[in-house]
């Protein structure tokens, strides 16, 4: 197809080394008039494999698109992970952590100061890689206050068994020597089992808060609190007195660190939070830059071709998306930043409103491809019965009623001889199975295709040959789907059989490529000159947000005159565009976006005849249309807004000052706040969604459970008891269980420390680091432990090479030098924590393999240099039995986790889903409820919260990869039925993102009209629709069959009334003082396109509602079947024609 010379070529380089010589595939970038600067888009994320998912892309000319382009070595796809964080931006906290580190080296090298902080000196080097000063200051002030809290509570835990231990010990020896002690000769039995009961307890409280809490800033707090109480009760058990002075070994280099980590985190490279959130943030504004860009030359394309695809699009706008819980991360620690600059960090906060909104809008835009896409999901047809109980009738399909007006000489006539051969099919499947049939379906009259004002006259011949060729192929599919005797049962056979109908009849139309080819060129011939402004306001939004730090430090270099000019002209350039964007809107409004309407003018013409006229589209082809012009128009509104904010503190913040966080702030963090690390998270609560409070989910209209067998309390007793009861009922939640049995493992471990035959070899062998791993090698999840059991032991093996390598180099034959392991560390650091921040592994594989080589390389180093009681050797002799004592806790830990209570990623898969499902009920509610009442409710919290939502998604998507490693002798897991659940949801939850900015924007009559037009005022479909959302949330919870017979389909009732272009139906009594007959000025009224918007964005949760019963059905399975209620459906059909008995089951409508 030849391009036209004036429209942009778009080209998409999928990876950052491809080279094309073809015209359609070249690397590009956004083109704005304001260049965005260099830190652009790096910033944004953990650093995971960001060219994994992201797409170059670019408008540009054809001439430039003749360039030819410079070869370029292609890596492989496992290494390009290197050049996509190989930037200055990314380094920096490279280089901080490095040098962090290397300091420590240096002091651990020191003879004085190596003496001063006693056996575990080599924990200040473990403890670099740990928790490196990667972050911005105030965070790792944050991390490490919280770290050396989380260690002095262990040795004060560790000092109080102890001291216990001591009053039960017999034989007190003060001046025993410590080789005496090492050899075990003290140990008695009392006094041990206090210590192990301590270590017990010790243990299960920093795991439960480890699991609790997640990735949070207790993270590494746990994990150095396990490290204090693991080596100090384990080797205080040998001593023949209470000494408490053991637990300062642990804390002293760890305090070291974190004063390390501080200083530097201020003088090299020091970041602030401000600076994180805002390159974040414009990560997020560039990638939607990208996407306006995209739908730019989208427009332009052929959308009724086959080879159209609008995946680029989807993959801007979720490239966006997924920053968005990094930047909510940020957003958190804006309360506490420390910051000189002209903005507060909590100037932003505007901002990051403005910008969650705006990743929806565009989320919005894209829908207009899925709804045109001709190859869109159907719903999933279920195969005939695989059970004689099931749903089925005597009718043959070859008996169904033709359609009236089908004229048998039609051209198209033989195209319908495919028609009996499937009927003949269907016959013989029935003749040698006859238990196993597929219920026919009777095809009514197609009612309502067209608006209500000219839907009565005759269809078109090629109009019923399409319907019975669409037929033909929906039974193909079914037949196709029919389980062969040894499948499993089919499930939702009555929804498909009603959805074919719906399909078949209602929801497609034989001219559909001719009308949506001129439906999308009258809308880009309306919008491209918006989106092109829209593009331009992101490229100079995006270019302040990279440039709000700059000049802070420039007034000696800079006179007071320049700077104000410099300022007066900055906030004109932004005054302009604001100007130039209003312009362009408002034309827009009110002129270019009625362009679409052009089709349906016609109609309004006294002489128009729909039997001799052209026949007018559809409906739907004009509300498809408004849902894009809806959302572009919201999404250029929020750009105003934008706008208006950066013109507002570029005004308000003229000179630069020294801004303080708020103390109590400082340790504001809970379980439901997004963490820095949430793409990271490995133990999540399928219970918790973070980013999202439990407050406002009550709020939203969380059914309030109920004690079954007691009433409220009456009194302070009975208070006092309930919460007795609940605490102990707490113990058997999922992260309790898990932290018991996590302490037990812990003290089984270590028996070999506290038996007087065992205790010498377990100490000079150092087997509390096999406790220690098991540790941190158990999960709650049987298949994140075996993953961890494999993970460990060959970062553990390759740890122990790295470690090796670096000792031998350092020392050669000798034993140690200073020098030489301060200068190979200098060299290999920053190699090291480049891997260490940026290596898309999983986070405690990447963890280990730092950690085991600079043990290996720390107690190498202590062996030869410090007097120790007893020591695992040096080089070699550290390596082998770190990866034996390793590979003993990881197997000991895999081996535990089949022991009960036993959690499986499948549970939580399930869980998860029913949590979701869930909290999407509530926040239904709460939008309907506002639309109705239009009670002040904060709109972005439920944006905030829905997003939330699709994160932890997309978080059990990367957790769900480890059920693999969970061995079951039952069958495969389902994972592909969970995956389109999870679809189905995420789906969901962005269309009702819309639907709440839709209620907010329309006036309360028309929000009375749609609601009552999309049934959301009527009390039976409303209980039909939550007992649906109830139904699926209890049956994914507690793994019960559903119904056989639910309320789905619930779009059957849901299109109980044909409305078409109308606003009011014709027999309502209530018109809410709306026009009740349809009028140009109506279809362009903005209120109508709103309206419109509301009912296309109704009809989308409606129909994903339908497909998640079928979905979770596939599930759980069914259960109460009831013999010959499809055959009474479909007998009332064949003699009642379109309408059923019931008015609750009529399908008179088309689509709404």
């Amino acid at each position: 197809m030849a391009h036209k010379p004036s429209r942009p070529q778009v080209r998409i380089q999928t990876g950052p080394f491809e080279t094309s010589g073809v015209s359609d595939s070249t690397n590009i970038e956004a083109d704005t008039d304001e260049p965005i600067s260099n830190e652009r888009s790096n910033e944004v994320g953990n650093g995971k494999a960001e060219s994994d998912n992201e797409k170059n892309v670019s408008v540009s000319s054809p001439d430039h698109a003749e360039e030819k382009q410079p070869a370029r070595i292609k890596l492989p796809k496992s290494l390009e992970w290197i050049p996509a964080n190989s930037t200055w931006s990314k380094w920096k906290p490279v280089i901080r952590s490095a040098i962090a580190a290397w300091i420590t080296v240096v002091i651990f090298v020191i003879s004085r100061t190596e003496n001063l902080l006693g056996q575990a000196a080599f924990l200040i080097i473990i403890a670099s890689f740990l928790s490196p000063p990667s972050d911005p200051f105030m965070a790792v002030l944050e991390r490490e206050l919280i770290v050396l809290t989380f260690v002095a509570l262990g040795w004060a835990w560790v000092c109080l068994g102890l001291m216990f231990a001591n009053l039960a010990r017999t034989q007190k020896v003060p001046n025993a020597s410590l080789q005496t002690i090492m050899t075990g000769e003290y140990i008695e039995a009392v006094p041990n089992i206090i210590i192990g009961i301590f270590l017990f307890i010790g243990s299960v409280f920093f795991l439960y808060i480890k699991a609790r809490l997640g990735l949070s800033p207790f993270l590494f707090a746990c994990v150095f609190g396990c490290i204090c109480i693991d080596i100090s009760l384990t080797s205080g058990a040998l001593f023949p007195y209470a000494y408490y002075q053991i637990g300062q070994t642990i804390i002293l280099p760890i305090s070291f660190h974190s004063a390390i980590a501080l200083i530097v985190s201020i003088l090299v490279f020091p970041q602030s939070v401000s600076a994180l959130f805002t390159t974040c943030l414009q990560g997020v504004v560039a990638s939607l830059s990208t996407a306006i860009s995209l739908h730019k030359s989208h427009l332009l394309e052929d959308v009724t071709s086959s080879a159209f695809t609008h995946t680029q699009i989807t993959n801007a706008v979720n490239k966006a998306e997924g920053a968005l819980p990094t930047l909510a991360a940020a957003a958190r620690l804006l309360k506490i930043d420390l910051v000189y600059a002209r903005f507060a960090p909590t100037d932003y906060a505007e901002l990051h409103r403005i910008v969650r909104k705006l990743t929806v809008r565009a989320d919005g835009m894209g829908v207009y491809y899925t709804l045109i896409d001709p190859t869109r999901e159907r719903f999933p047809v279920t195969p005939a019965a695989s059970r004689p109980a099931t749903p089925s009738s005597e009718t043959p399909m070859h008996s169904r009623m033709p359609s009236p007006l089908r004229d048998r000489k039609s051209p198209r006539a033989p195209a319908e001889k495919h028609v009996p051969p499937i009927d003949q099919e269907l016959r013989d499947r029935r003749q040698s199975r006859p238990h196993r049939r597929l219920s026919p379906r009777p095809r009514p009259f197609p009612v309502g295709l067209n608006s209500p004002l000219h839907s009565k006259h005759k269809h078109s011949h090629s109009y019923h040959s399409h319907h019975t060729l669409l037929h033909s192929s929906l039974l193909h599919l079914a037949l196709s789907r029919v389980p062969k005797p040894s499948e499993e049962t089919a499930v939702g056979v009555f929804e498909s059989q009603r959805y074919l109908d719906l399909e078949a009849t209602h929801l497609s139309h034989p001219d559909s490529t001719r009308y949506t080819a001129k439906a999308t060129e009258l809308l880009s011939t309306s919008c491209q000159d918006l989106l092109s402004v829209c593009e331009e306001a992101l490229g100079s939004s995006g270019a302040w947000m990279g440039s709000v730090r700059k000049y802070r430090f420039d007034f000696w270099r800079r006179s007071h005159e320049d700077r104000v000019q410099l300022h007066k002209e900055e906030v004109g350039k932004y005054k302009d565009l604001l100007g130039k964007l209003t312009v362009e809107l408002d034309e827009f409004t009110t002129k270019k976006r009625l362009n679409v309407l052009d089709p349906y003018r016609p109609i309004f013409d006294p002489s128009y005849d729909p039997l001799k006229n052209n026949a007018v589209p559809p409906h739907r082809y004009l509300f498809h249309c408004y849902v894009y012009q809806y959302h572009l128009m919201q999404f250029a509104v929020l750009l105003q807004d934008m706008l208006k904010e950066i013109i507002r503190l570029e005004t308000e913040r003229k000179t630069p000052k020294l801004w303080l966080p708020t103390l109590p702030k400082l340790f504001s963090w809970t379980t439901w706040e997004a963490s820095e690390t949430l793409e990271r998270d490995d133990d999540e609560n399928p219970e918790t969604i973070p980013g999202m409070n439990p407050a406002w989910m009550t709020d939203l209209g969380k059914a309030v459970k109920r004690d079954p067998d007691a009433l409220a309390p009456r009194n302070g007793f009975e208070m006092a008891m309930n919460w007795i009861y609940r605490a102990a009922v707490g113990i058997g939640g999922g992260n309790m269980l898990f932290a018991l049995k996590a302490g037990a493992l812990t003290v089984l471990l270590s028996l070999p420390s506290f038996l007087k035959s065992s205790a010498e070899f377990a100490y000079s062998n150092k087997f509390v680091w096999a406790v220690f791993m098991a540790q941190l090698t158990i999960s709650r999840f049987r298949g994140d432990t075996t993953f961890g059991l494999v993970a460990r032991i060959v970062s553990t093996f390759s740890g122990c090479l790295i470690g090796m390598v670096m000792w031998y180099i350092s020392a050669g034959d000798g034993r140690g030098n200073p020098y030489g392991l301060a200068a190979l560390c200098a060299v290999c650091f920053p190699l090291f924590f480049f891997a260490r921040l940026y290596w898309p592994i999983p986070p405690m594989t990447n963890l280990i393999i730092w950690v085991t080589s600079a043990l290996v390389v720390g107690y190498s180093y202590e062996d030869t240099h410090l007097a120790v009681s007893s020591s695992p050797g040096w080089g070699i002799g550290v390596a082998w039995r770190r990866f034996v004592l390793v590979t003993v806790g990881v197997l000991a830990a895999g081996i535990f986790s089949f022991f009960p209570p036993s959690t499986t990623i499948r549970s939580y898969q399930r869980r998860t889903l029913a949590t979701t499902s869930s909290e999407l009920g509530a926040i239904y509610c709460s939008i309907l409820s506002y639309a109705h009442t239009h009670v002040e409710e904060d709109s972005n919290i439920i944006v905030q919260s829905l997003l939330a939502i699709r994160s932890k998604l997309k978080r059990s998507l990367v957790l769900k990869a480890n059920v693999i490693y969970e061995f079951s002798l039952r069958g495969k897991w389902p994972a592909e039925r969970y995956h389109k659940i999870l679809e189905i949801q995420m789906q969901i939850g962005c269309l009702l993102s819309h639907l709440m900015s839709v209620v907010e924007h329309l006036e309360p009559a028309w929000a009375h009209a749609f609601l009552r037009r999309t049934r959301m005022l009527d009390s039976d479909f409303q209980g039909d629709v939550l007992a649906v959302i109830s139904l699926i949330s209890n049956a994914l919870r507690t793994g019960t069959p559903l119904p056989q017979i639910t309320p789905c389909p619930l779009l059957d009732r849901f299109m109980i009334r044909h409305h078409g272009l109308n606003v009011v139906h014709e027999e309502s009594a209530d018109n809410y003082g709306l026009p009740r007959t349809l009028t140009v000025e109506t279809l362009e009224n903005p209120q109508y396109l709103t309206f419109c918007v509301g009912v296309t964005t109704a009809f989308g949760i409606i129909t994903r509602l339908d497909r998640l019963m079928v979905a979770v059905k596939e599930v759980v399975g069914e259960q109460y079947h009831i013999d010959g209620v499809g055959v009474g459906y479909h007998g009332r059909r064949r003699s009642m024609g379109a309408e059923m008995a019931s008015p609750a089951i009529s399908i008179r409508a088309t689509e709404v």
